[in-house]
């Protein structure tokens, strides 16, 4: 069109005008060309009669509108499945326009919405525990067993000291001084060892999280306070900072080494013929236990049930080994020691689902009846978080405009609030249900179920907690187990005692 433009004798502002309208008609080339060669002539024929460039400009009228009646005419001229392709253009144009108008303005509420936290699990889990009685709580004497002069958690001498006493006894068999050296040992942990005992009469460990904790000057001191949350302290009161899922629970580590090491001397009692050692080591070791499964998740279980199967060796060792070190009463304290190693399995799973729900809580839309989307700021903050991070700048960059661009996809592709709580809640319900069962065949039975939907649950593509649902099927065999142990340990006592009561 600028060529055919410049081969003309009109004025540069004719030219400009033509050239200007004919790009406001949008059409297509040739048709712009026809436009382009008809308000030529039509100048060229004023300017023949003696009007001036200014004078026809002036005359022309609206440029604007003589775009549209240009476009309008063109159009007309074309043919009809022509203009119903150019119709369908339009409209698919103006649709996508709309459509991408309307996501992007849902992308942006979604991305600013924030979850709502409707229920406080820290609450919940303070509320299940047990409150110390008049003989005071057990922390108390591990803290006097196991602190330096400042009060703080010797933990490199406590971890090193049952380690080299561990090492040693496993190679009692084959190292004719390693018995020797697991007993030098503990004879420089005595004092330790008769502190620890002392924890048989306090059957409440009698420390909550967060508020109790951080109130509570002589466990932040033993602990430390870098031991309690995987966040940094400023960010502890965040949103994510606040659910159970930052809680380390340092606990949990020294009640283990505090049980092992006397199992390790209830060993050795055993084997020096000490039995009011030996009973009151594993009765420690056993209260030990208990206070690691103060707290209700599966993790506190796993390390309980740990404990006790020791205690349950040592006892079981004991009794067919070394029986004659044992008088009637102790058979009959190691019998209601034995009967008392119960499985709280249920309870833990109780503890994963509400630490599950508490993380749906704080990733999703909740529009007050129990349901809503997910939120993928709020799932990447999460993410972000429990990857201890030590700062919010580390995130991608480019995670923000992921976040934001994938709000209204995930909303729609992604299971609801009230969807992925129904499908927990079922996975949930079918392990409490295997927990709960009462005989070998009962298990094994409700365990087939669970499995099935164990491996339903992961094995859909749309759960994104996949990562974080604990596969509870090892949980749930090292419960029944506990109790065959139970079963078996306690048989074996009461035939040692019906076999003293025959003689």
């Amino acid at each position: 069109m600028q060529a055919a433009l410049a081969a003309t004798t009109l004025p540069d502002e004719l030219k400009g005008f033509i050239a200007s309208l004919v790009a406001r008609t949008r059409l297509r080339r040739a048709e712009q060309l026809d436009i382009a060669a008809e308000l030529a002539s039509h100048f060229s024929e004023g300017l023949a009669a003696g009007k001036s460039a200014d004078a026809l400009l002036a005359s022309y009228g609206d440029a604007r509108q003589s775009a549209r009646d240009l476009r309008g005419s063109a159009i007309a001229k074309r043919g009809s499945f022509d203009r119903a392709a150019g119709t369908l253009v339009k409209w698919s144009s103006i649709g996508f326009a709309a459509l991408l108008t309307a996501y992007l303005g849902s992308a942006t509420l979604l991305y600013l919405r924030e979850p709502v936290i409707s229920f406080d699990a820290r609450a919940i889990v303070n509320a299940q525990l047990p409150e110390p009685g008049p003989e005071g709580r057990a922390l108390d004497l591990y803290i006097a067993a196991l602190a330096d002069e400042s009060g703080r958690y010797r933990e490199e001498w406590a971890v090193n000291s049952v380690d080299a006493i561990e090492e040693a006894l496993l190679r009692v068999d084959e190292d004719p001084t390693a018995e020797a050296t697991a007993r030098a040992v503990l004879a420089e942990m005595r004092g330790t060892i008769e502190s620890l005992r002392a924890v048989r009469t306090r059957p409440v460990f009698g420390l909550g999280i967060e508020a109790n904790w951080m109130a509570d000057d002589a466990a932040v001191r033993f602990f430390g306070l870098e031991s309690w949350i995987m966040v940094e302290p400023g960010r502890a009161d965040g949103p994510y900072g606040s659910s159970l899922f930052m809680d380390k629970l340092p606990q949990i580590a020294v009640l283990l080494r505090s049980a092992k090491l006397l199992c390790f001397d209830a060993s050795i009692a055993a084997k020096d013929g000490r039995g009011d050692d030996f009973v009151a080591s594993v009765e420690a070791a056993s209260m030990s236990a208990r206070h690691v499964g103060e707290f209700p998740i599966m993790v506190t279980e796993f390390v309980k049930i740990r404990v006790q199967r020791v205690v349950l060796d040592e006892v079981r060792r004991a009794v067919e080994q070394t029986p004659a070190m044992l008088t009637d009463a102790h058979l009959v304290r190691l019998g209601e020691l034995v009967r008392a190693q119960t499985s709280g399995i249920a309870i833990g799973v109780e503890g994963e689902r509400l630490m599950m729900r508490d993380f749906i809580q704080r990733c999703f839309s909740d529009d007050g009846n129990g349901d809503g989307v997910l939120l993928p700021r709020a799932w990447g903050r999460a993410l972000v978080e429990m990857s201890d991070l030590s700062a919010a700048d580390e995130r991608p960059k480019a995670l923000a405009a992921v976040e934001f661009l994938a709000g209204p996809a995930a909303a729609t592709a992604f299971p609801s609030r009230r969807e992925i709580t129904d499908r927990l809640d079922a996975y949930y319900e079918s392990a409490i249900a295997v927990a709960n069962a009462t005989t070998r065949e009962e298990f094994d039975a409700r365990m087939g179920a669970y499995r099935e939907r164990m491996d339903d649950m992961h094995a859909d593509p749309s759960n994104l907690l996949d990562a974080l649902v604990p596969a509870l099927d090892k949980a749930l065999e090292n419960g029944w187990k506990l109790r065959e142990a139970v079963a078996e340990t306690a048989d074996l006592i009461a035939r040692e005692r019906a076999k003293r009561a025959g003689s």
